[in-house]
């Protein structure tokens, strides 16, 4: 698989779209260009147009629209500019209360603006926002060691500090089957040195807490080598591959070939861990709708039967078993694997990134599971899984199961 980078999100402002809002007033100097939508800062500068003392607003715990400002007997006005620009159905029930402003909407967000390109280029900067509650410009680093450096940035660029506010946030991912999740879950994302895959399960090993993947998803497919796997990218270290079974070759297994009864191997896990499967809205749709529980497991599934997948490429699939517990030649390699299973669809299943996918049969908010996905091809689109039982056989592992038990 080709090597990709995951873009951390980051989000300058609150950025909506607001259609349908009045407000002639002012619209020529904050009106959006062809190529953007127009903003709820937009909207807040078109209100700082009208009313110069206007400094944001936010709504607090009660429910009240908090509205800034540099003196209070704009107040008047403010509701005034608020309702034509938002509609009155902004100023809610519960009323409008002020507080004291040092600085303008305005003045906020040139701020932010000017120091926004520099301070986001910085190794762990995550976020810069002008925050109303505060009155200041808020920026977010991943941790204390990216303080120092936009400390840099802020002296070169001349900023008030007294103005700005620097907060530790933590990283941002994306919020879908390719992002980061602590605790981590099967159907999402992990990294090993080389290859992107997918995590399938958690599990247990006697005492051990971890998960499972494919074998070829470490570094040497057979045999252990302490592979670590990430989530969802390096640096994050989610677990260390301490069982992945040699293949072997004579006997039963075809001449030439090396052979095992499934394309897995465990990992001990080193972050918190969930019985949870991810579940997305169709093929290759990767935002994660819902987290399906675990009750129980299916070791050899039948001919005929519907099954599940989720992977990091292609999401939430399905095909219908029309293989089972076969001998199944290996396309990428020497490898072959007894008692596995193919399952088809008329619709692409799979793509590369989702070995080492969940294969659960679904119902309702829950996922039995029943193997792990290693393959996947057309004509007609097919993906091919190693059950649960021999998962369980060669790695000496048991799920992790809803109630927080081994099954």
């Amino acid at each position: 698989m080709t090597k990709q980078r995951i873009v951390r999100a980051a989000v300058s402002g609150a950025v909506l779209w607001l259609a349908g809002w009045g407000g002639a007033a002012g619209a020529a100097e904050v009106s959006a260009s062809p190529h953007r939508p127009r903003t709820l800062d937009d909207a807040l500068l078109e209100v700082n147009t009208t009313v110069p003392d206007f400094g944001g607003m936010y709504y607090d715990e009660k429910g009240r629209l908090v509205v800034r400002l540099v003196h209070a007997s704009a107040a008047p006005a403010a509701r005034l500019a608020i309702a034509k620009v938002f509609g009155q159905e902004k100023i809610p029930a519960e009323g409008l209360v002020t507080e004291p402003a040092t600085r303008t909407f305005a003045q906020l967000k040139a701020l932010h603006e000017r120091l926004t390109p520099g301070v986001l280029s910085v190794a762990g900067a995550v976020v810069t926002d002008v925050d109303e509650k505060t009155n200041r410009v808020a920026i977010g680093i991943e941790s204390a060691e990216a303080r120092a450096r936009v400390e840099k940035v802020l002296e070169r660029l001349e900023v008030d500090r007294d103005a700005v506010d620097i907060i530790e946030v933590g990283r941002i991912l994306p919020t879908n089957v390719q992002g980061g999740w602590r605790p981590i879950n099967g159907g999402n994302q992990i990294e090993t040195p080389g290859k992107y895959c997918t995590l399938g399960f958690t599990a247990f090993q006697g005492n051990v807490l971890g998960f499972v993947s494919n074998s070829h998803c470490t570094q040497t497919q057979g045999g252990v080598e302490y592979t670590p796997a990430y989530q969802a990218v390096y640096p994050d270290l989610a677990g260390t591959e301490i069982t992945d079974p040699v293949y072997t070759s004579g006997g039963t297994c075809p001449a030439g070939r090396i052979c095992r009864y499934s394309d897995s191997a465990f990992f001990s896990a080193s972050v918190p861990v969930n019985p949870l499967v991810a579940y997305t809205p169709g093929p290759f749709n990767l935002s994660i709708s819902s987290w399906l529980e675990v009750p129980g497991k299916v070791l050899y599934p039948s001919q005929g039967q519907t099954v599940y997948k989720t992977g990091r490429t292609s999401g939430t699939t399905s095909g219908t078993i029309q293989w089972a517990c076969a001998t199944i030649n290996s396309g990428g390699g020497p490898h072959t694997y007894f008692c596995n299973y193919i399952a088809t669809n008329t619709t692409q299943n799979g793509a590369g990134g989702d070995s080492g996918s969940p294969v659960y049969f679904l119902s309702g908010n829950t996922a039995t599971l029943t193997g792990i996905m290693w393959g996947a091809g057309s004509d007609p689109w097919h993906f091919a899984f190693s059950p649960l039982g021999s998962v369980q056989n060669e790695l000496g592992i048991v799920p992790y199961c809803q109630g927080n038990v081994g099954c």
